[in-house]
């Protein structure tokens, strides 16, 4: 069965006996604990938290005279859309067929704080270009998923093509972000749960928000 290549990020030390090298804490204890921080709402105060330097560096660029061609990149998944009832359901194992299932549901969950930055920056008509590691296939479905979580108006939405084959999302989304900037747009806000999401520059700000349970190189 296809896997995506996102792989699950959990500390991982090793033990003591180095005749072993045998990793701990134990996987599953790891996942009990993800399980626990979400559902105590200690993982959505880490993202409030995580989101107020993005709430005012967006703030900061409203209130500046000189504006320009000013733009904003958003990622999708665990930024704009939580897909807590999937990744708890696969208990943390994605897998490909597994989740176009569940984006074809259109319950992917709006993340508030990000959704606030979001719809703040329509309110001042800055453009929103969305850039996802999700595969083009899934552009009609990730359209209804977007669209019933609520969120609308974005300029443009940029998906892994089917002919991307390199082992790191940060080519394609970095490329995206250099398109934007070499057309004439100043990128003054870049908002994403992975650092792959961020890295490679081509934006005033950039803002990580946090998310244990997967990681996409």
């Amino acid at each position: 069965m296809r896997r995506l290549c996102w792989l699950l990020i959990f500390p991982v030390f090793l033990a003591g006996c180095a005749s072993t090298g045998e990793p701990h804490p134990n996987v599953s204890i790891l996942k009990a604990q993800c399980v626990r921080w979400h559902e105590s709402g200690a993982y959505a105060a880490a993202v409030e938290r995580a989101a107020e330097p993005a709430r005012a560096a967006l703030e900061s660029q409203l209130r500046e005279k000189t504006r320009g061609n000013r733009a904003v990149v958003f990622d999708i998944d665990e930024t704009l859309l939580s897909n807590w009832p999937y990744l708890n359901a696969q208990q943390f194992v994605l897998q490909l067929d597994t989740f176009a299932k569940w984006i074809r549901t259109g319950n992917g969950l709006p993340l508030a704080p990000t959704k606030e930055i979001y719809e703040r920056a329509r309110e001042h008509a800055i453009p929103i270009f969305l850039v996802t590691g999700r595969p083009q296939f899934l552009r009609a479905a990730t359209i209804r998923d977007l669209k019933e979580a609520g969120y609308s108006g974005w300029s443009g939405l940029y998906m892994k093509p089917a002919t991307y084959k390199d082992p790191s999302i940060i080519p394609f989304k970095s490329g995206v972000r250099r398109m934007l900037t070499e057309k004439g747009y100043d990128i003054i806000l870049n908002v994403g749960d992975q650092k792959s999401d961020l890295a490679g520059g081509y934006a005033r700000r950039a803002v990580k928000l946090p998310n244990p349970f997967y990681f996409i190189p």
